[in-house]
């Protein structure tokens, strides 16, 4: 009898605990808006979305008069995700009446210029961006002989019309030489010449850098970080005319 009566009150505990929880979450979902924050989160101060126009934007699904009851932030959610300079969003709710929008924004690691004349970014994960009059980041530039498709907005470079392209190496080549400080400094231009192979171009000097394809590509760059700081620091960065990745354990230079 007595383990039925603590049974009995332990069930009788849970019921009024979740039907005091349903009526705080019907309380609240009724309470009307309070304010609308918006954060964006990226690695510099400026970037591609303005918050004033995210607010603006916003009042065709939300109005200052709303109850959160009103307020689906699922459909904010995929309206916003829409904009391509979004890279994730998170919309919810908080105790204070708050409506709260986390934003991701999309950031671009290479600026691609077409044979067309198409100029385009690329994000991390192959994300085809297009070109903004609010915000021109400096990034490394792909240019040459680049086979690749026309634009159709909301493009990844990982989708299967773009495995015969050369964007997905040119990317590749990019995430290489961003994780050498130095090189990402250093390097301006990526350039796909005619025999599809690739060539860098510097900032400093008037050298070209003859990378040729992606074998044995981090043997290559880690050759041409060495060289760099035990030679050309010291030479001088006009000395080579070339400077030839394509062999392995050793670098062709050309002079001027």
């Amino acid at each position: 009898m007595k383990r039925f009566i603590q049974i009995s009150l332990f069930i009788l505990f849970t019921v009024s605990v979740a039907a005091l929880m349903v009526y705080v979450y019907m309380l609240h979902r009724n309470e009307p808006l309070n304010k609308i924050e918006i954060h964006v989160a990226r690695p510099s101060e400026k970037g591609f979305l303005d918050k004033e126009e995210i607010y603006h934007y916003l009042y065709q699904y939300v109005s200052d008069t709303d109850r959160l009851s009103n307020i689906n932030t699922n459909l904010i959610e995929d309206s916003l995700w829409k904009n391509p300079w979004v890279d994730k969003v998170d919309a919810y709710t908080d105790i204070d009446g708050n409506l709260i929008i986390n934003i991701k924004e999309s950031e671009p690691v290479l600026r691609v210029f077409s044979p067309a004349g198409k100029s385009f970014f690329l994000d991390k994960t192959g994300k085809i961006l297009p070109l903004s009059s609010k915000y021109t980041p400096r990034l490394t530039i792909a240019n040459g002989y680049i086979k690749t498709l026309p634009l159709k907005g909301h493009d990844n470079i990982y989708d299967t019309a773009y495995k015969k392209e050369d964007l997905r190496k040119l990317l590749f080549v990019s995430k290489k030489l961003n994780r050498y400080p130095f090189l990402k400094s250093l390097i301006s231009e990526i350039y796909l010449n005619s025999n599809r192979e690739f060539d860098l171009i510097p900032i400093i000097g008037s050298q070209v850098i003859k990378l040729g394809d992606t074998t044995n590509i981090d043997h290559k760059l880690e050759n041409l970080v060495i060289f760099y700081k035990r030679s050309l620091v010291y030479e001088g960065w006009d000395k080579y005319k070339t400077l030839n990745l394509k062999f392995r354990n050793q670098i062709i230079c050309t002079k001027n």
